[in-house]
C-alpha cells in the first residue's frame, strides 16, 4: 500500500499553522516551545485560524523551552473541517501567544 501521508511545517517559528483546509486525519504533532513560559498547545477543527476565544478539539500543555509530541497512532483523529495548531496563553479556549513555536504535522 502507498503511503498517503503528508507532513507541513512551520519552517521556524510561529504561532500557528494551519496544517490543513479540508477536512482529514492527523497521525502525529510534534514541536518547540522556546518560550520562556509554559504554554498551551492546541488543535482546532476549522480550516482557518479560528478567532480567539475558540474552542480546541484539543489541548495540552508544554513546558517553557521544551520539545512536544503527540502521536494519534496509526488510524490517526479525525477532523472534518480542516486542521489548525496554535500556541495559547490559556487552555480552554484561543488565546493566541506570540511567534515562539516550531510546529511539524503528519496527516493525509
Amino acid at each position: 500500500m502507498a503511503d498517503i501521508s503528508q507532513n507541513a511545517n512551520s519552517g521556524g517559528y510561529v504561532a500557528s499553522l494551519v496544517v490543513k483546509k479540508t477536512g482529514g486525519v492527523l497521525f502525529g504533532l510534534t514541536g518547540y516551545n522556546s518560550s520562556g513560559s509554559a504554554q498551551f498547545i492546541q488543535v482546532h477543527d476549522a480550516n482557518i485560524l479560528p478567532a480567539d476565544a475558540a474552542v480546541p478539539v484539543l489541548t495540552f500543555t508544554v513546558a517553557t523551552v521544551a520539545n512536544f509530541s503527540i502521536d494519534f497512532g496509526i488510524k490517526g483523529r479525525k477532523f472534518t473541517k480542516g486542521i489548525v495548531v496554535c500556541n495559547s496563553s490559556t487552555g480552554p479556549t484561543k488565546t493566541i501567544g506570540s511567534a515562539d513555536t516550531f510546529i511539524d504535522a503528519q496527516y493525509s
